[in-house]
């Protein structure tokens, strides 16, 4: 008898522990942003037409009745014509696609693809909607939600049409639970990114100068400093030649050891400072070249 209530106390001790566990879990960064098929600026649209401004946040509701917090777009743009000296989006002289990812800085944008079919002067309508989930600093897709369509309806809340698209047959269930899992992989493995790293004619470092009493090639040396800077050893090489090193995939962390963000900016500075170390290994004096960033590629010049 004694030994059954020990039996009992032991286990209902070690359940009050785990019900006190507290398990970490990383939630994803999310922004929702318009896109069309047919060539129309979805921005602009967005800025200058109600009925996608709705659309955009009936879309934004059903992510955080599930959790999320999305980062405004309207703000996100606000900031960039600010930051930009501009007033309006229209004939930009910059990607401004590019500026807003930069801007909102979040693990994941969300295109929503929407197409709006009206009859009968406006006063049926019904909406297409499509998501694809996007990795921001590689571009990777993570996941899709098929294009869906609401039936037409005697409405012009396309608030409630984007609704119905959604809720029926689970479909926004379905698409967060493939981009959660998606998410996880990317926290387990990493983000892959790709580096390419060039030698032009004005270059005074190429890729097969010899470093040091063991003779390495610069680009041994800059393999052998990825090899050990990827997450968990993840790289893999596309080409090594006199011109060029490549990587076609680079596997970097989602966060820092303290929790913070780490983006393929961080990455590409830390790699340009070591590409230029190696450089000077040979003993000519160079300065360190800016690297290129663009959706999820670090493109650098040897000096």
């Amino acid at each position: 008898m004694k030994q059954k209530i020990f039996l009992f106390l032991f286990i209902a001790i070690i359940a009050n522990k785990l019900a006190g566990q507290e398990v970490e879990q990383i939630q994803p960064t999310i922004m929702v942003m318009p896109f069309t098929k047919g060539g129309q600026n979805a921005l602009e649209l967005f800025e200058n037409d109600f009925k996608w401004q709705s659309i955009i946040a009936r879309v934004n509701n059903a992510f955080q009745e599930r959790g999320f917090r999305p980062k405004d777009l309207q703000e996100t743009i606000n900031q960039v014509k600010r930051t930009k000296a501009i007033n309006s989006l229209k004939n930009a002289n910059f990607n401004v696609e590019e500026a807003i990812y930069a801007e909102a800085r979040t693990d994941i944008i969300v295109k929503a693809f929407i197409n709006i079919h009206s009859e009968d002067g406006g006063t049926t309508n019904s909406v297409q909607i499509s998501l694809k989930a996007i990795e921001t600093s590689s571009r990777m897709s993570l996941y899709d939600l098929p294009v869906a369509s609401s039936p037409p309806f005697k409405t012009t809340d396309y608030g409630y049409l984007v609704d119905r698209v959604l809720t029926e047959e689970n479909r926004i269930e379905k698409f967060i639970d493939g981009l959660n899992e998606a998410f996880g992989q990317i926290i387990e493995l990493g983000k892959a990114i790709t580096i390419e790293i060039s030698v032009t004619e004005d270059s005074k470092i190429k890729l097969d100068d010899e470093i040091g009493d063991n003779a390495d090639f610069v680009s041994e040396l800059i393999t052998e400093w990825v090899k050990n800077n990827a997450y968990k050893n993840q790289y893999r090489i596309k080409q090594d030649s006199e011109n060029v090193l490549s990587f076609d995939e680079v596997r970097i962390p989602l966060r820092t050891e303290t929790g913070n963000n780490y983006t393929i900016n961080d990455f590409s500075r830390s790699i340009s400072r070591a590409i230029a170390k190696i450089c000077r290994g040979t003993g000519i004096k160079v300065k360190r070249t800016k690297p290129s960033i663009s959706e999820g590629t670090i493109r650098i010049i040897l000096p």
